[in-house]
């Protein structure tokens, strides 16, 4: 799920490669709560995959982000 984080925002949001990194901060980043808003709907059209929004932030690091993601696809996965 990172590896989808950090390909859309370099291309559709334009961020540098090498500034994107797990540890990296949305605010480090420069996006701003829309910018976030817009992302998770980015995903979510890609995976089929919803998390709350309000559970990240602009403090949130990318592996935060996709650790929510992949909590998602683990909620929708049926159990064995």
């Amino acid at each position: 799920m990172y590896e989808t984080l950090a390909r859309l925002l370099v291309q559709e949001f334009g961020i540098e490669a090498d500034l994107v990194s797990p540890q990296a901060t949305a605010r480090d980043l420069e996006l701003d709560s829309l910018s976030l808003s817009e992302l998770a709907v980015m995903i979510t059209e890609k995976t089929g995959l919803q998390f709350d929004e309000a559970a990240v932030d602009l403090d949130s690091t990318l592996e935060e982000i996709a650790t929510h993601f992949v909590k998602a696809e683990e909620a929708a996965s049926p159990a064995p």
